[in-house]
């Protein structure tokens, strides 16, 4: 009996350990994509209705964005070590000390809306491939704080060992799952939500050197898996680069022909799952830059990365 009862004590124990999940009753988001619509035209616009507070993190921005903050309106920004931005406003901004780079592209405004995706907001890069996803939601607002205040003061963390450490919520009933590289080992998060796929992968990638990820793609295009991707072109051709892997084992991937860059880091997992976000699947993201990946299942929402990618997969020229 003594052994029966510790036992339930034990299990009761582990499972008040456990994190509840939040949810909210709603899914408000809005999705661009860079190459067609005016993506910092969008950040000034949320920017600009921010109230109570900014927190930003960018690998690069420019120095007029944050003139869009309002005055009285606290705001932070941090960016990577090699960034420069002039001063501005009532904006504080600091150099993270990231091992790798900070390669981050995320802002938390009022703690309510949280924008995020491939884009950093520089003119330079206003027409290239990249995605601006805008949500609110407190829940992932409160997760990208948490990561936001490490940046700020300097922390930095090791690759979490053996599975990922993941953040859900559920919005609507829509499941989100959120990591932070390298502190959350989103390598396991991208390789365990790729295992899943029963039908279709599809991946436009700016760089793609990771064998893990590459690998989990080959094995899925062996179990009849139908893998398609385009990549930017200018990295191809690098040793590290695993297009020629990919391509020779029967994967069907194009290089980006256009003036523009194929900036995009997104995954779409039988059309229902998109996993995107800062992270490019490279050893680098995975274990010495700070990046995040988020993670949605919403048919809804992965038919607009679907047709997204269509497009640049048209416009791409097989190699």
């Amino acid at each position: 009996m003594a052994a029966a009862v510790a036992l339930f004590l034990i299990a009761a124990s582990i499972t008040s350990r456990e994190e509840a999940i939040p949810k909210e009753g709603f899914f408000n988001y809005t999705l661009h994509f860079c190459s067609r619509e005016d993506c910092i035209k969008e950040i000034t616009a949320s920017l600009q209705a921010a109230k109570s507070q900014v927190k930003c993190a960018f690998y690069r921005v420019d120095g007029d964005l944050m003139l869009s903050i309002p005055a009285n309106v606290p705001a932070w920004i941090v960016v990577d070590k090699g960034a420069r931005i002039p001063a501005a406003g009532n904006v504080k901004i600091s150099n993270a000390s990231s091992k790798g780079i900070m390669h981050n592209k995320y802002c938390i405004i009022d703690d309510t809306t949280l924008i995020t995706g491939s884009f950093n907001p520089v003119e330079e890069a206003k027409s290239d491939y990249n995605n601006l996803l805008i949500i609110n939601s407190t829940a992932l607002a409160a997760f990208y704080s948490s990561d936001f205040s490490m940046l700020k003061e300097g922390k930095t963390q090791a690759p979490a060992a053996g599975h990922a450490r993941r953040k859900r919520a559920i919005l609507n009933a829509t499941l989100i799952e959120v990591y932070f590289c390298p502190q959350d080992n989103c390598i396991d998060a991208v390789r365990r939500a790729l295992r899943k796929a029963n039908s279709s992968i599809l991946f436009a990638a700016y760089s793609f050197t990771h064998p893990e990820i590459a690998n989990e793609l080959i094995i899925k295009t062996a179990e009849g898996v139908q893998v398609t991707g385009v990549m930017e072109k200018s990295g191809s051709g690098s040793v590290h680069s695993k297009y020629a892997a990919m391509a020779v084992n029967g994967i069907g991937v194009r290089l980006e022909s256009s003036k523009w860059l194929m900036h995009h880091k997104f995954f779409v997992v039988d059309g229902e799952t998109v996993i995107t976000g800062s992270f490019n699947p490279t050893k680098n993201a995975a274990e010495r830059n700070d990046e995040n990946v988020i993670i949605i299942t919403s048919k809804e929402f992965a038919g607009m990365y679907v047709e997204e990618f269509d497009t640049i997969n048209n416009r791409s020229s097989a190699q």
